[in-house]
């Protein structure tokens, strides 16, 4: 009978090893996208709208921007799946970020990368963590 498979992250001696040195996260090498601008944010900001499949690959790409709890998952996709300025700037709305931001739920390391750039967007937020 075989031995089960050992645990990668326990050593031999049973203590558990860490990540090597220098281990970044995925959110600190994720290459988020920031917007050059909140004005130049200019997508759909009603009616139902479907991504292409580089932003939601989900098999479930429509979004219906007069449900807020659908806007604000389409805006969580774009935000962490943006791979160019443009994919921003044709799924965003620079005044509907502003509206939305406090309420988000994105990467921290995406939130602090908007913020810096944005400190309009850190103001709306009421614990500015």
């Amino acid at each position: 009978m075989d031995e089960p498979a050992k645990d990668v992250s326990t050593r031999r001696d049973g203590r558990v090893s860490g990540p090597p040195a220098g281990y970044l996260p995925y959110g600190d090498r994720k290459p988020y996208v920031v917007a050059d601008t909140l004005a130049s944010l200019s997508g759909p900001t009603r009616g139902v709208v479907t991504l292409p499949h580089h932003l939601d690959w989900s098999g479930k790409p429509e979004y219906n921007l007069d449900r807020p709890a659908l806007l604000a998952s389409m805006y969580k996709v774009v935000l962490t799946e943006a791979a160019t300025a443009e994919d921003l700037n044709t799924w965003l709305s620079g005044d509907l970020l502003l509206r939305l931001w406090p309420t988000l739920w994105l990467p921290p390391q995406l939130r602090r990368r908007w913020e810096q750039r944005f400190p309009e967007l850190a103001a709306t937020r009421i614990d500015h963590a």
